[in-house]
């Protein structure tokens, strides 16, 4: 029996998603997950804002590791209410992450994005952003569905009983990613592609289901193009 399917708008579909969101067995998400934990090694006494930051759940692990302060904004309520309730700490905004955020320039030491940038047809906007807030010496960390995967139609839904709910999404091109970190003053000074084998310890079977060398995520850092910048 074919499911049926229908499609909202962003933000009404993530406030429908929130609830479940951190107990489905998503595959992006958990490997996005894992990332995120390699991350947290490196960033004690650091700012960290999350852009597009959902349930909190990075930024709560980040702030286990001795990030300090934390910031997240994102479009839905839903998942704002479930970032709150993680962490009463979180200094949280709703909002759209194209818009300028009410924190000063050089507000972070890390800028992070992940699985949130499939959802804008300009990641321009919201790159830009994160490099006013970074400060000298600072990154910007982004992790997305792969372009190979996300290019054959695989982007963010979930089902929801027998429905799937699906939302708008951007397929985009490592040409995308290259040319809007340039309009943004950026330049892309690491990347790396993640395949299922590259996940050590207990892992879904999802995440084998196109094989364990095929690349599902590709992480990126992001630094200012110039070195001059000064707060």
């Amino acid at each position: 029996m074919t499911e049926a399917a229908i499609f909202l708008p962003l933000a009404e579909a993530y406030d429908r998603w929130a609830r479940v969101y951190d107990l489905q067995d998503n595959p992006m998400v958990f490997g996005a997950s894992r990332i995120v934990e390699r991350l947290a090694k490196t960033v004690r006494g650091q700012a960290v804002v999350e852009l597009g930051c959902g349930t909190g759940r990075h930024l709560v692990l980040l702030k286990q590791n001795g990030a300090d302060p934390l910031v997240g904004c994102d479009l839905s309520a839903g998942m704002l209410a479930q970032a709150r309730a993680r962490d009463l700490s979180l200094v949280l905004f709703q909002q759209d992450m194209a818009q300028p955020l009410p924190l000063a320039d050089f507000s972070a030491d890390l800028v992070l994005f992940s699985l949130v940038l499939e959802h804008m047809a300009d990641m321009t906007g919201p790159l830009r952003e994160a490099g006013r807030l970074l400060r000298p010496g600072g990154r910007i960390v982004v992790i997305e569905i792969h372009p190979f995967l996300s290019l054959s139609n695989v982007a963010a839904h979930f089902r929801d009983g027998g429905t799937i709910v699906e939302m708008p999404t951007f397929a985009h091109p490592f040409s995308d990613h290259l040319n809007a970190a340039a309009a943004a003053g950026l330049r892309i000074a690491q990347a790396r592609e993640w395949h299922p084998r590259d996940f050590d310890g207990p892992v879904p079977d999802k995440l084998f289901k196109r094989g364990p060398d095929c690349p599902l995520l590709v992480e990126f850092e992001l630094r200012p193009m110039t070195s001059d910048r000064q707060p």
